[in-house]
C-alpha cells in the first residue's frame, strides 16, 4: 500500500463523514474526482489497482500527472480534516492549536488575544506534563514580552531554565531507552554497548524519579514505568517486573489516571503483571490479572481487542497448562477458531507449537505428532532460524520416543542429527545437542536405565546449571523429561 491507501484504510466512519461534509461544502453538483477515488480505495481495499483507478477517473497516459496531483491533494485535504476533527479530542493537539492561534493573533498585533492563547497553552502543557512543549511556550512568552511591557521576561526565563533541567533528564532517558530498544530488536545478543546503555538508562531513571513527585503526574510515571519495565524484561528480573507492573497499575487506578487516551498502557500493565506472575509460578494470581485483561480489551468499543486478544489467550494457555492442561487445550482451540474466522494465519505456528506441548503433557503422543506435521508446513516454521527449528525437532524426537515408535525414531534421529551437524559450534544449542546425542544412545541401547555410560550423561544434563532464558527456550522441558525417564525426584523445572 502507498501512503494514500494506508491513510484511507484507517479512516473511521466519523472521520469519513466529516471529510465528506467539508469536501461537499459549496457546489453540490460538481463531480468530485477526489471522492470517487476515495470510494474506490475504500471498496477495493488491498485489491486496489492504480491502473483501474486512473481509468475510472477518465485520465489518460497523457494526463497521468493530474491523477498524481489529485492523490497529493486528497492526502492534504484528509490531513486538514483530521486535524480539525481531532483538535479537541486530545490535550496535546490543543496545545499546538493554541500556539498556532497565538502566532496568528500576534501577527495581527492583537497582543492580548495572543497572550490569552499562550496562557491556555501553558495550562494545558502543565496538565499533560508536556515539558518539551512548555519550553516552546516559555520562549514565546519571552518574545511577546518585547511587545507587552506588562509581561516580565525574568519570570519566564526562570521557568524555562527550571523546565530545561527536566527536559534534559527526560531527553537523556528517552535517548537511552530508544537506542537500547532498537539494538535489542535487531539482535538477540546483549553486548558491552547494551550494558553501558542499560547502566545509563538506570542512572537516568533514578535521577528523574528522585525529583519531588509533586512536580510530576501520570505521564512521567508512565515514562519511568516504560523505562524500568524494559530494563527488568531484558534482565529477566520477573520479581521486580511483577512488583513494578502491579504497583504502577494500582496507583493509576487509585488516582483515576486511566482513560481512553492511555488505555493501551493499562492493557500493557495488565499483560506484564500477568506474565511476570506466571514466570514467578503464581498461576492463580496470574489468571486473576489475565481475566482483568480479558474484560479491559472489551472497553472503548473494543478499540484494542484485536491487538490484545492474543496476549489474553496466551496467558490463559500458559497458566492452565500448569493447572489444568485440558482447559488450556480448549482455550487454544478457541483461539485457533477465532483466527481462522478472521482468516488470520499469523498465529498458526504459535497454535500448533503449543498444542503439541499440551498434547504431550496429556500423554496424547500420536495427536501431538500429527500437529507437528502441520507445524512443519506452516509459514512460521519455514521462516524460523535453524537453531529454533532444531529445538522443535529435538522435541519431536522426545515425543516419538515416548510414543514407542522406534522405527520412525531411528529414521528421524538420522535426519535430525545430519541437520544438527551444521550447528555443532552454536554455544546456545549445547544442551539441545547433548539431548539429541543422549536420545540416539538411548534408542540403540537394549536397557538404557542400566547403561552406566548413558546414566552418567543423563546425570550431567540433569544437574547442569542453566540460565532462565535457556530454560525458557526449551519447548519440552528437558529436566522434567529426564526426571521421568530416569526416575529423578528433584527436578529443577
Amino acid at each position: 500500500m502507498d501512503l494514500l491507501n494506508q491513510i484511507v484504510d484507517k479512516l473511521n466512519k466519523e472521520e469519513l463523514r466529516k471529510f465528506r461534509l467539508l469536501s461537499e461544502y459549496g457546489d453540490h453538483t460538481a463531480e468530485r474526482k477526489d471522492l470517487i477515488l476515495l470510494d474506490y480505495m475504500r471498496s477495493s481495499g488491498e485489491k486496489f489497482e492504480e491502473d483501474k483507478a486512473i481509468k475510472k477517473l477518465s485520465y489518460t497516459d497523457a494526463s497521468k500527472n493530474r491523477y498524481y496531483q489529485l492523490k497529493n491533494r486528497l492526502i492534504e485535504n484528509i490531513g486538514d480534516s483530521l486535524v480539525l476533527l481531532n483538535t479537541h479530542k486530545d490535550q496535546v493537539y490543543e496545545i499546538h492549536q493554541y500556539l498556532q492561534l497565538s502566532h496568528i493573533y500576534r501577527s495581527r498585533h492583537l497582543l492580548k488575544v495572543a497572550h490569552s492563547y499562550l496562557r491556555k497553552a501553558e495550562k494545558c502543557a502543565i496538565a499533560t506534563e508536556s515539558y518539551e512543549m512548555l519550553d516552546v511556550i516559555y520562549s514565546e512568552y519571552i518574545r511577546l514580552s518585547s511587545d507587552m511591557p506588562e509581561i516580565n521576561p525574568d519570570d519566564y526565563i526562570l521557568r524555562r531554565e527550571q523546565n530545561a533541567d527536566i527536559v534534559a533528564d527526560l531527553r537523556e532517558m528517552d535517548n537511552a531507552l530508544a537506542a537500547l530498544s532498537y539494538r535489542l530488536r535487531r539482535s538477540q545478543n546483549f553486548g558491552s554497548v547494551d550494558q553501558n546503555l542499560m547502566k545509563k538508562l538506570q542512572a537516568k531513571v533514578k535521577a528523574v524519579s528522585s525529583r519531588t513527585t509533586s512536580n510530576f503526574g501520570k505521564n512521567l510515571e508512565a515514562r519511568i514505568y516504560n523505562a524500568l519495565s524494559k530494563i527488568f524484561l531484558q534482565q529477566h528480573n520477573y520479581e521486580a517486573l511483577e512488583k513494578l507492573a502491579i504497583e504502577t497499575y494500582q496507583k493509576f487506578e487509585k488516582e483515576k489516571w486511566f482513560d481512553r487516551d492511555n488505555h493501551e498502557l493499562k492493557l500493557q500493565m495488565l499483560t506484564y503483571a500477568a506474565n511476570s506472575l506466571f514466570k514467578n509460578k503464581k498461576h492463580k494470581e496470574s489468571l486473576t490479572y489475565a481475566e482483568k485483561l480479558g474484560k479491559e480489551i472489551e472497553a472503548f468499543n473494543k478499540m484494542l481487542y484485536d491487538k490484545y486478544y492474543f496476549f489474553y489467550s496466551s496467558l490463559l494457555v500458559y497458566n492452565y497448562s500448569h493447572l489444568q492442561p485440558s482447559k488450556a487445550l480448549s482455550v487454544l482451540d478457541a483461539l485457533d477458531a477465532d483466527m481462522k474466522k478472521r482468516r488470520n494465519n499469523a498465529y498458526d505456528f504459535y497454535v500448533y507449537l503449543n498444542r503439541v506441548t499440551l498434547l504431550y503433557d496429556l500423554g496424547r503422543y500420536k495427536e501431538a505428532l500429527k500437529n507437528l506435521v502441520r507445524l512443519y508446513i506452516s509459514d512460521g516454521f519455514r521462516s524460523a532460524d535453524a537453531a529454533f527449528r532444531l529445538k522443535i525437532e529435538v522435541s519431536e524426537l522426545i515425543i516419538t520416543f515416548e510414543s514407542g515408535d522406534r522405527e520412525n525414531l531411528t529414521h528421524r534421529l538420522k535426519q535430525v542429527s545430519k541437520n544438527a551437524a551444521e550447528l555443532a559450534g552454536e554455544k546456545t544449542l549445547h544442551r539441545d545437542l547433548k539431548i539429541l546425542a543422549l536420545l540416539t544412545e538411548m534408542n540403540h541401547s537394549p536397557d538404557y536405565r542400566r547403561d552406566t555410560h548413558i546414566l552418567r550423561k543423563a546425570d550431567m544434563l540433569f544437574t547442569s546449571k542453566n540460565t532462565l532464558d535457556k530454560e525458557d527456550s526449551e519447548i519440552i522441558k528437558y529436566n522434567i523429561w529426564l526426571a521421568k525417564r530416569f526416575h529423578r525426584t528433584n527436578s529443577k523445572s
